[in-house]
Formats: structure tokens, C-alpha cells, sequence
């Protein structure tokens, strides 16, 4: 073991990652999150996020080259610990021998940068950490600019949110913002504002998305509030022919982002 390590259960610091890792008030006092896994500590040191604390158990960690983890520049952050000390932090225990804590960051929407035909996902009080996982990973694999999230009753900084979304947080423009406030930087970016809705009349392929656009998905219990409807430019429907019409809300999203990009392919050839 190396001199550095900690080898105890009752060490502060191990403590304290325990308690950011399980509770959200935790995370909002101290303003700190954890990031657990290969994949994911590599895309968030990759995505300019800076180490507080690294935790390495070296008889599960092994490097991947894939998602590279490099350590030079942050050795001084480095902790060594033994699999017992380990497994007391981790969700998973005796998996990937590698956990992060890091500094919040600005998820304000002054900090989304747009290309010049973005497109948007929003989302109005998403509830459960596994679908705004789900999403961050459709969002990646769209090619979306950014995800605004309104009035949001689930912590985007949960472990849950990082592990469903496979890292996937780190590679998206997250902001958090109130609905009026979206509306207004829509208003100012010139975003076409398209909204999914079991009650509209028009399907979401008849529906323009090549320009600048921002489309809006609400919870799967309530959909979108009223002043949606209110402000939204258009309301689209995805068709559905089984005996239900509850698609899960990241099965939605991916149905209507991949429709965008495609709409955007055909008219680049």
C-alpha cells in the first residue's frame, strides 16, 4: 500500500463521501458531488472538472484505454485506499476501484453555448435520476446542443443521475432553470419551442425541425403544465398503436430528437 493510504472506516474524509453519495442536502451544503466509475471520472476530468478528492483501490482499478484516466496533473488529489474502505463509499462494491469528488459547476443557462441551428431538450420536472439518465445518454448519442431542465425535482448531481446516464452528464450543456426564465432566453435565441403531447392532432414527422428548436417533454404522470401550452410555438403527438400510451419520457425524447437529426441529414445532402 502507499504511504498516502487510508486504510480506516472511521476516517472523516470517507465518512463525508458516504454522506455526499446518499444525501442531496449533503451535496447542496457543501456545494461538492461524487463521481463513481471508469467511464464516468474519465469523461468529467476530460470535461474540465477539477478533482477535490480521486480514490483509487488498486485491486479493482484497471485502466482503460478507452476512457483514459490520467493523473499527473492531479496527483496531489490522490488517495489510495484498501477494497474494505472502498466497498464503505461505493455503490457498487467491488467494481471499478475509482471514485471522485468534485466542486458543483454553473448549470446556470448563460452558460449554454449554441451552434447556429441548435437543437434543445427540455424538461419540465423530471422526477426519477434513471430517466434523466436515460436522456443525458440519447441527448450524446442525438447530438442535442443542451438540456434545460424546469423546476426540477430531482438533483442532477445524484449518483443515480451519473450512473444511469453513464457519464453522460459530463459530455452534455445541462442548465437548470424556472419555466418563464427559459422562455425568455428562448425568445431570445429565436428557438422554435415544439412541445410532446398525448393530446395534440399533428404527429411530431409532420412537424419542421430544421431551424433553431427546442422541444419540451413534461412528467410521465402530469405531461407539461399549463403555460406550456400557453407559449409553446406548436404541440405534436407521437402515434401510437399498442393498447397503452405511456411511452417512458427518454423513450419520447429519443423518438423526436433522432427525428430532428434526421430531418437536418437529408436536407444537408
Amino acid at each position: 500500500m502507499h504511504n498516502s493510504s487510508i486504510t480506516s472506516l472511521q476516517n472523516p474524509l470517507i465518512k463525508e463521501v458516504v454522506k455526499l453519495q446518499q444525501k442531496a442536502q449533503e451535496r447542496k451544503k457543501l456545494k461538492q458531488f461524487v463521481i463513481e466509475g471508469v467511464r464516468e471520472v474519465s469523461l468529467a476530468l476530460q470535461a474540465g472538472i477539477t478533482p477535490l478528492h480521486l480514490f483509487i483501490c488498486e485491486d479493482f482499478y484497471v485502466p482503460e484505454s478507452t476512457y483514459p484516466v490520467t493523473t499527473e496533473s492531479i496527483h496531489q488529489h490522490i488517495r489510495y485506499v484498501n477494497p474494505e474502505v472502498y466497498n464503505k463509499m461505493a455503490y457498487r462494491h467491488n467494481a471499478e476501484g475509482i471514485i471522485m469528488v468534485a466542486g458543483k459547476y454553473n448549470t446556470g443557462l448563460n452558460q449554454i453555448k449554441l451552434t447556429h441551428s441548435p437543437v434543445i431538450i427540455v424538461l419540465e420536472g423530471v422526477e426519477k435520476p434513471g430517466n434523466l439518465g436515460a436522456i443525458l445518454r440519447t441527448a450524446d448519442a442525438a447530438g442535442v446542443d443542451a438540456i434545460i431542465i424546469c423546476d426540477p425535482q430531482t438533483d442532477i448531481f445524484n449518483p443515480n443521475v451519473i450512473r444511469s446516464g453513464l457519464g453522460c452528464l459530463f459530455t452534455q450543456q445541462v442548465a437548470l432553470c424556472s419555466n418563464s426564465e427559459f422562455f425568455d432566453w428562448a425568445r431570445e435565441n429565436r428557438l422554435k419551442v415544439l412541445l410532446a403531447s398525448l393530446q395534440a392532432t399533428k404527429n411530431y414527422y409532420d412537424a419542421e425541425m430544421t431551424k433553431p428548436l427546442a422541444m419540451a417533454f413534461g412528467t410521465e404522470a402530469h405531461g407539461l403544465s399549463e403555460e406550456w401550452y400557453e407559449k409553446a410555438d406548436e404541440a405534436l403527438k407521437i402515434p401510437m398503436s399498442g393498447r397503452i400510451d405511456s411511452l417512458n419520457v427518454s423513450a419520447s425524447v429519443a423518438v423526436m430528437a433522432f427525428e430532428a437529426r434526421r430531418q437536418r441529414l437529408q436536407k444537408a445532402l
